[in-house]
């Protein structure tokens, strides 16, 4: 397991950042040309994982990954991971 730490992502078409937190769980948020977002201009994309690199899917998530999640949407996604 990774402690709590901070990983820039970036591909040319991905780009944001993970925050692992810990209890072990991940945080992924996207905001390249590759994502489900305005390029970071007003949304991202949000997913996140446990320890055991299961994916983490919220109650009415009908995907493991979120997209054009306003910033709002992101701060309260982290906080929920963070608290889990």
């Amino acid at each position: 397991m990774r402690l709590a730490a901070f990983e820039v992502t970036s591909d040319g078409h991905m780009q944001g950042f993970h925050m692992t937190f810990r209890n072990g769980n991940t945080v992924s948020v996207q905001f390249g040309r590759g994502n489900y977002a305005d390029g970071g201009i007003t949304t991202a994309e949000i997913a996140a994982w446990d320890r055991n690199e299961n994916w983490i899917r919220l109650p009415g998530w009908n995907d493991d990954v979120r997209g054009h999640c306003t910033p709002d949407e992101v701060a309260e996604f982290i906080q929920t991971i963070r608290e889990m």
